[in-house]
């Protein structure tokens, strides 16, 4: 999770880990009370901003996502059956997709990435929608290729910068070129590949400074990254708790340095599997000590007792100023660091079952 606020509402929803459980979103309305084009078109846009009440606990956000996001759904379903031949049916079939997707990923169905390519393509393809629309379809179907960005195949990231490109190159002056961009450089920090590396210094030399800035960040934690595989991890600190720890002092063990924070979704959204992969492997030499980037130490105690968090963890309150993490550059999270026996820096970022093959692999050696 990088340095950007969204929508609270937005961002606490997507923090959860998991909504199946959570409560479903009111009916939408009916919408047969618009009989023209314009007026349902016109309460269509007005359904595309977001929700501006504050929401007051995790459910309520939840809730009041889910039906910002049905309503839409309902409304652009109203519009295609009631005005098929309006140029503006290809956009609200769009609309649809969109909010569909969303409310898959809420209710925990599985995400189908085919389907929705290849309904991204109709649109795409059809001759009488507008060229700025082909071009978010586009954008869109892009970014149903980074569910299946995996490390230990290279080709997945192949795929999505070649998509990225792609998309760049015929649509260089779209509004979400920009986006694009910039999620192209947030792929190509995870892309373990050697081409990777050319594309972020060609995109660091650029011309737009933002975008540069971003790229030179990245090729310069590869190279402290780098720096670190040279020698061992060298990391002292007092817990919480009050106990010391010193990496030296685990020599002979498989350690994870895990930067986090309770307020980071896909952190949260990763703790069971770690605090499994945890209770699985501590007893034969498996060890994690945590690295909080909370400001609120209650915020992260709640999250400790949550999810059952029992290893060692540092805390000092200065958030994205950590000083653990600032020392060693740390600027997105989860950060996940694997050292072996030794103490060096085998795999950083690993997730889901590629962790525990990694562990267990370390503790083989």
């Amino acid at each position: 999770m990088k340095r950007s606020l969204l929508l609270p509402a937005l961002c606490l929803a997507l923090a959860t880990a998991s909504f199946a459980a959570d409560p479903a979103p009111a009916s939408a309305p009916d919408f047969s009370s618009f009989k023209t084009a314009d007026d349902l078109w016109k309460e269509m846009e007005k359904l595309q901003q977001p929700p501006a009440k504050e929401p007051a606990s995790r459910e309520e956000a939840l809730l009041q996502v889910q039906t910002w996001f049905q309503t839409q759904k309902v409304a652009g379903e109203a519009f295609v059956k009631a005005f098929p031949t309006d140029s503006r049916s290809w956009q609200a079939r769009l609309i649809i997709l969109r909010a569909d997707m969303q409310l898959r990923r809420f209710s925990g169905q599985k995400s189908d990435p085919a389907a929705d390519q290849q309904k991204l393509d109709e649109i795409i393809n059809a001759p009488e929608a507008p060229a700025p629309l082909k071009g978010e379809a586009t954008f869109m179907k892009v970014m149903t290729l980074s569910g299946s960005l995996d490390k230990t195949k290279p080709e997945t990231f192949a795929t999505f910068v070649k998509a990225a490109e792609d998309f760049l190159a015929k649509y260089p002056d779209h509004p979400l070129a920009a986006r694009m961009k910039a999620v192209e450089v947030r792929v190509l920090s995870d892309d373990p590949s050697s081409a990777s590396e050319a594309l972020l210094k060609k995109i660091a030399a650029g011309s737009d400074k933002d975008l540069a800035a971003q790229a030179k960040s990245v090729l310069d934690q590869r190279q402290k990254t780098a720096e670190l595989k040279s020698k061992p991890v060298d990391l002292k600190f007092t817990t919480v708790d009050g106990h010391e720890i010193d990496l030296a002092n685990l020599r002979g063990k498989v350690v994870l340095v895990d930067f986090w924070a309770s307020w980071c979704g896909p952190c949260m959204g990763e703790m069971p599997n770690v605090v499994s992969t945890y209770g699985k492997l501590h007893e034969k030499g498996f060890e994690i000590v945590g690295i909080s980037l909370d400001k609120d130490k209650s915020a992260m105690d709640g999250a400790l007792k949550k999810q059952s968090m029992t290893w060692p963890q540092y805390f000092d309150g200065g958030g994205w100023q950590n000083k653990i993490a600032s020392s060693f550059g740390i600027q997105s999270i989860p950060a996940a660091w694997l050292l072996d026996k030794k103490g060096m820096l085998r795999e950083t970022g690993l997730r889901g079952e590629a962790l525990g093959e990694a562990i267990e692999k370390l503790l083989a050696e």
